[in-house]
């Protein structure tokens, strides 16, 4: 972030890193909006998976579940408007970062609708699928150094391969949520009603009266 308002001059032996950086320069502030946010998602969200914080501390994990809900849309809504305006990778990476946000904000809406409908395993679903996109940013990193690195080689430009960089994250990513949510699903449904229905005096009685949002 300290870059973004005191940029340094860009190594010799690295001259892309000064055209990487001008693509962000101009739009400091949108930035910024976007890295926030994200650092609050990716401390917070983990910790929404904690079981014995879900039972013990429920007031807790639903403050922290709505400033989840609420740092993820910032990131995908300004993740679409970022896209087509510093793309480094060109049309490449901007259909793959639109494509993915749509995906990751979906996803969180889903998550929304269904703990408020009382769904709670539909619920987890969607939120590992929306964290695992959000995650993806931090696997995309070492993905690109390892083009970088091999760029000697391959001859490839960081405009050349930060879109496929961008489609292998999100993809891997993807393709694990789905994998973790297919191999959790029955164990999950099983694990949760102990929480939801015995751990909180407020959450059994709404639930008993027939009030789903007991949960919230």
């Amino acid at each position: 972030m300290l870059h973004l308002f005191a940029p340094s001059p860009a190594p010799s032996n690295f001259p892309e890193a000064a055209a990487m950086d001008a693509s962000f320069a101009p739009h400091r502030l949108l930035t910024m909006i976007h890295i926030i946010p994200g650092l609050l998602f990716m401390v917070l969200a983990p910790l929404q998976f904690v079981r014995r914080l879900r039972s013990r501390r429920p007031r807790l994990h639903r403050c922290m579940g709505r400033i989840v809900l609420a740092s993820g849309l910032i990131i995908g809504s300004t993740a679409l408007v970022m896209s087509p305006q510093m793309a480094i990778g060109g049309a490449n990476e901007t259909v793959a970062t639109m494509f993915f946000a749509v995906i990751f904000l979906f996803a969180l809406v889903k998550a929304f609708v269904s703990i408020r409908t009382g769904n709670i395993a539909l619920h987890r679903e969607w939120m590992i699928r929306a964290f695992a996109i959000g995650l993806a940013v931090a696997t995309i990193r070492p993905i690109v150094g390892v083009f970088f690195a091999t760029r000697r080689l391959t001859h490839l430009t960081p405009h050349d391969f930060f879109g496929t960089a961008f489609w292998l994250g999100f993809t891997m990513h993807l393709i694990a949520a789905e994998i973790w949510i297919n191999y959790t699903r029955s164990q999950s449904r099983v694990k949760e009603k102990p929480e939801r229905f015995g751990t909180n005096e407020r959450i059994t009685e709404g639930l008993a009266a027939g009030n789903p949002r007991a949960y919230l």
